[in-house]
């Protein structure tokens, strides 16, 4: 295994930082395919859901379709995050966010702390989430 130096690290931050900062702005514009592009559609991928679920690639993508469909407007903002580079060709990002979905009848959820941690891997030179779990408690309703 190679060693990476501080400035490999410094490099593969900004690249995870990029691809969650595309992630943000795809669920705030309601752009799926923006949204979920550094998720590996594969029957590999792992994600452990809110509600403690295992889900794989393409009951993730529902679920998040099919509530972000509901959506007027949706924002994010990041709390906290934190890279650790582990390989030249995997990482974990930790992400502390709050999100607020405005829904199409008028209602607004309110989740006021949650976290998420992405487990990426470089796969055929792009970053993908191969494992991703999300905790949070339920929302307030507005």
């Amino acid at each position: 295994m190679s060693t990476l130096t501080n400035s490999d690290k410094q490099r593969i931050e900004n690249e995870l930082k990029a691809a969650v900062d595309s992630l943000i702005k795809g669920c705030e514009a309601l752009n799926m395919d923006q949204a979920f592009d550094i998720f590996w559609n594969s029957p590999e991928f792992r994600m452990i859901a809110m509600d403690g679920s295992l889900c794989d690639y393409q009951t993730y993508l529902r679920n998040n379709i099919d509530y972000l469909s509901e959506c007027s407007n949706f924002e994010l903002t990041t709390l906290d995050e934190r890279v650790d580079v582990l390989t030249p060709d995997m990482a974990i990002f930790s992400w502390i966010y709050r999100a607020v979905a405005t829904l199409r009848t008028g209602d607004k959820d309110v989740f006021d702390k949650a976290g998420a941690s992405f487990t990426f891997r470089r796969i055929e030179d792009q970053w993908r989430v191969i494992y991703y779990h999300e905790s949070t408690l339920p929302p307030t309703r507005i």
